[in-house]
């Protein structure tokens, strides 16, 4: 199978038929019940259980039980409980409407928020400080943010396109109410945004459905388009823009990540057990989830080092549906006390260098979604 059917199979899905989702949360619980305890694991200890120093190291792989955390700092990225934006240096948001939320972030005052209306009919729909909408892109299904909160990009021709070879648009925003560029991609497969940093919009696509990804950088204010090629089947930018996470292997006996330097196309380090997701403010670490994805939440968080792929800190739960880098010692997890759809969730900020735990937001019934 081509890397560039990728996104069909690791991407959580938002329509899943109720037997295939039963049955996938049925085999979940088997593996978990034949799965052996691994060698040094531990539970995570609260950021607050004591003001001692800590005396020995703590295990690399750690159980994360939210129910057991005491409440600390709230998040410091933006997110949305039940239909309000919060987080991110900005005040509280109310998200009118009904529609699925699949992806929201936050620029200078506006609030932008990527959003079902069915499972091919994805729009962008921007509001202002006061939650009014001013502005309404379609077809939009893919949303990022610049490390420093100056631009934003999106796209139209992902994993939510009605026609998948028909191609899209991808954008650039900075402060304001509506695209300041967007450049037109016909005839594509598989569009989606992966970076902006200052004025360059990093993006893949794909020529056909069984070929792989390719990565591309927009200038903006250059106008020019061109085609990274020392990655395959790109899935992340580093923030700096100097590195990527692609897959190298994908076919029916598993996947493998590497790291590459986009300059000189040196792969820095691969791994099989691990699939690399997204990179932390300053490159200090990657995240990872499982090979593959699940539809409610995978067993796993892990930060591994972005320049030698060593395991920093690994976190396990029932259902993992999201992971951010808040800065480079700090990730919030999304955790949901189970791997099914009605769930109670909390993110949780855990600490890499001491294994450390505290709850960001209470338990609560209310749907959860991190940011961008």
């Amino acid at each position: 199978m081509g890397t560039g059917r990728v996104a069909g199979r690791i991407r959580p899905l938002v329509a899943v038929v109720a037997a295939v989702a039963v049955a996938a949360v049925a085999a979940g619980g088997l593996l978990a019940s034949r799965r052996n305890p691994e060698a040094g694991a531990g539970a995570a200890v609260p950021l607050a259980a004591s003001n001692k120093p800590q005396t020995s190291t703590p295990p690399k792989k750690l159980a994360v039980d939210a129910a057991k955390l005491q409440l600390g700092r709230e998040p410091q990225v933006p997110y949305v409980r039940g239909r309000t934006l919060q987080g991110g240096g900005g005040q509280a948001v109310v998200i009118p409407g009904k529609n699925e939320l699949v992806a929201v972030a936050r620029l200078w005052d506006l609030t932008l928020t990527v959003q079902l209306k069915s499972v091919t009919s994805p729009s962008l729909v921007v509001l202002d400080g006061e939650g009014k909408q001013v502005n309404q892109v379609p077809g939009v299904d893919s949303l990022v943010t610049s490390a420093d909160g100056q631009a934003a990009a999106y796209a139209s021709g992902g994993r939510f396109a009605a026609d998948a070879m028909a191609g899209g648009t991808v954008y650039f925003q900075e402060p304001g109410k509506k695209p300041t560029a967007q450049l037109s991609r016909p005839h594509v497969y598989d569009l989606e945004v992966l970076a902006v940093i200052g004025k360059s919009v990093y993006f893949h696509s794909a020529r056909g459905t069984d070929v792989p990804w390719e990565l591309y950088r927009w200038q903006v204010d250059k106008q020019t388009v061109t085609r990274v090629s020392t990655v395959a089947s790109p899935v992340a930018v580093s923030t700096s823009g100097t590195a990527a996470a692609g897959f190298v292997v994908f076919n029916d006996s598993g996947m493998c990540t590497a790291v590459t330097d986009l300059a000189s196309g040196r792969q820095s380090w691969r791994t099989c057990q691990y699939q690399l997701t997204r990179f932390s403010p300053t490159d200090r670490f990657v995240l990872a989830i499982p090979p593959g994805s699940s539809p409610y939440g995978d067993e796993l968080t892990a930060a591994l080092d972005s320049k030698t792929g060593a395991l920093l800190r690994e976190w396990d739960a029932g259902s993992l549906r999201g992971a951010v880098a808040e800065d480079d010692d700090h990730v919030l997890l999304q955790w949901h006390d189970r791997p099914e759809p009605q769930s109670r969730s909390a993110l949780v900020r855990c600490t890499i260098s001491t294994g450390q735990c505290e709850l960001a937001t209470p338990l609560s019934s209310d749907s959860l979604l991190l940011g961008s």
